[in-house]
């Protein structure tokens, strides 16, 4: 019986070799260890990678482009001319749109520094949240993280998972002395930004229906708080 125990345990063990052979090796101990997976799931750039835009030089000069990506991990813009990809240098750039392919939507980044708000945040592009009214009092910050499935998993599961690029966004509401405020999309959040006309701005959001955690209607109430 002993023997017949041995003989399972070494197919078993054979069998995990053989499925597992090209991310697994053996210490001189006996031990089996993972070699990293050096494959990243996802992209570094935010809506996609190339698309049509502008850069915006000094707030004044527009130049068009047909190749423009955002690398929101590291913060740097690149386009592409001639099948050579550029990355942006230039301190005099003070932003630049992306319109993203299929929607055929219109992304206005602005790059802002620490004086633009109220407290400390990294400096950079900001997008501004697209509205008709065309405002800024709204923007928000497009990130990405390194996600480690395998630090999720337990102790005895071999996995060798690739790390993925996750999104995350923060946003920011313009407060009465012209700074810019993080915010969570959360009615507590958001009026303790806009601290002036808190009947009307109730009333506003019962009549339209409208909900704090939706980017799209906080837009509306921002234009309409300012426009009191």
């Amino acid at each position: 019986m002993k023997k017949v125990i041995y003989l399972s345990l070494l197919i078993g063990c054979s069998s995990l070799y053989a499925q597992n052979g090209d991310n697994l090796h053996k210490q001189d101990k006996g031990s089996v260890i993972i070699t990293k997976n050096s494959e990243i799931k996802g992209t570094d750039f935010v809506y996609e990678e190339w698309n049509r835009g502008m850069l915006v030089l000094n707030d004044s000069i527009f130049s068009k482009q047909d190749f423009l990506k955002f690398d929101v991990f590291k913060n740097r813009v690149f386009i592409k001319k001639n099948n050579e990809e550029i990355e942006i240098q230039d301190r005099s750039l003070s932003g630049f749109s992306i319109i993203e392919e299929g929607r055929n939507l219109k992304h206005d980044f602005v790059k802002l520094t620490m004086k633009h708000f109220k407290n400390f945040v990294d400096e950079g592009f900001y997008e501004i949240v697209f509205n008709i009214q065309n405002t800024n009092y709204f923007i928000k910050k497009n990130t990405k993280i390194l996600f480690d499935p395998n630090r999720s998993k337990g102790s005895q599961t071999i996995n060798n998972y690739p790390l993925e690029y996750k999104d995350k966004i923060f946003y920011f509401i313009k407060n009465n002395d012209g700074l810019y405020v993080k915010v969570r999309l959360k009615k507590k959040n958001i009026k303790a930004v806009l601290v002036n006309q808190n009947k009307l701005i109730d009333a506003y959001m019962k009549s339209k229906k409208l909900k704090y955690y939706n980017e799209g209607d906080v837009v509306k109430l921002v234009n309409y708080y300012y426009s009191l």
